[in-house]
């Protein structure tokens, strides 16, 4: 894409700050799901070509539209969302499909907590690329340059991290 037009406006990098401990629901989904753990990988973000920017594009609209929203009722629950789920079982889904069917690079996916409107907690699929951050959301079918979206950035996934610590994010 080196600066061509694309499908995907340009981005930018995230200011990534301290280590901080990783919520308790995500130990969880790894334990269901081992092969989500990044754990053995680095951070590494990905050459966006135009083919990534289009598989970014497809997963994001094809999820959002299989998945029916459901609230976890005050339970904090992570898993893979198959039919229904919340926010973060979108965002699982969105990493597990490029993986494991598209060849993303663990290392360049993270999942991040944020803060919507009245502090409500929101997670989302963040892809770390050339061409800076994008935002994979099941709250738009668009792929958002994540300083597009009127979110407080609270943490992320930090791959290869000792003992699963996540990092905070700074806006």
């Amino acid at each position: 894409m080196n600066g061509l037009p694309g499908p995907l406006p340009k981005s930018s990098t995230m200011s990534a700050g301290k280590l901080i401990p990783a919520p308790s629901a995500w130990f969880a989904l790894l334990r269901q799901h081992p092969e989500l753990d990044p754990a053995e990988t680095r951070f590494e973000p990905v050459k966006l070509t135009l083919g990534r920017a289009s598989q970014l594009m497809k997963v994001n609209k094809e999820v959002n539209k299989r998945i029916q929203f459901r609230d976890d009722a005050g339970k904090d629950i992570w898993e893979v969302g198959d039919r229904a789920g919340d926010c973060e079982d979108y965002a699982i889904r969105k990493l597990q499909t490029l993986i494991q069917e598209h060849g993303f690079p663990r290392g360049a996916l993270t999942l991040a907590a944020c803060k919507l409107d009245r502090g409500r907690g929101h997670a989302v699929l963040l892809v770390h690329s050339d061409r800076g951050v994008y935002v994979m959301d099941n709250l738009t079918y668009r792929v958002m340059p994540w300083r597009e979206l009127p979110y407080s950035w609270v943490a992320r996934e930090e791959p290869g991290a000792p003992f699963r610590l996540w990092r905070s994010l700074a806006t």
